[in-house]
């Protein structure tokens, strides 16, 4: 079996989820009278505008990954069927702790349950990059996944876990700007391939 279908499954489930993200907004103007000024409207909602972009940004970031990842797997395996409804589960249900966070003031609670939704999904998908490197007979006669492909995926979910944990802790203060650590990622990885590279 190919991974075809299963590729046009899981995009048509990030189309879907990112689109979902909208709707919060969509509801607020719906029931706004329309006697505030626009600018009134969305300082009021400002949390619901923040919450919509950096969800959206997200989800389209995994989806590349996911999109990226497939290019090296062309067989279907159980176990990448299996890590991929664990990825789009993550997906389905990230609008949902969206919608919280800008409903809700921070706290310890909705920044784990974002941060976790976060998590799940990298987590997964760094699962299918490990499965894809140690199976390379699945890419068929495509570039096999090579270690610095992996690299990627394993930094991007290391840095969303120390960004939830840390948000968590300290939800009081840092809270959701924890997730600026996953900026580093790029960083820590350009470190880790440059040793390589001198180590030979």
């Amino acid at each position: 079996m190919t991974a075809e279908r299963l590729v046009l499954f899981t995009d048509a489930v990030a189309a879907i989820a990112l689109t979902l993200l909208i709707l919060p907004l969509m509801e607020s103007v719906s029931e706004s009278s329309g006697d505030d000024r626009l600018g009134t409207f969305i300082h009021e909602h400002i949390g619901q505008f923040g919450a919509f972009a950096l969800s959206f940004a997200v989800i389209f970031r995994f989806w590349w990954a996911h999109h990226k990842l497939f290019r090296h797997i062309v067989l279907l395996r159980l176990w990448i069927l299996r890590w991929s409804v664990v990825w789009t589960f993550a997906i389905v249900l990230l609008p949902i702790p969206t919608a919280l966070i800008a409903t809700y003031p921070p706290s310890a609670t909705s920044v784990a349950l974002y941060g976790g939704t976060l998590c799940l999904a990298s987590g997964s998908l760094t699962m299918l990059a490990v499965y894809a490197h140690r199976h390379p007979e699945i890419g068929g006669d495509r570039e096999p996944l090579t270690r610095e492909n992996l690299l990627s995926f394993v930094i991007a979910f290391f840095a969303e876990l120390v960004a939830t944990v840390v948000g968590s802790v300290w939800a009081d203060t840092i809270n959701f700007w924890a997730f600026f650590l996953m900026f580093l990622a790029g960083p820590v990885q350009g470190v880790v391939k440059a040793r390589w590279r001198r180590e030979g």
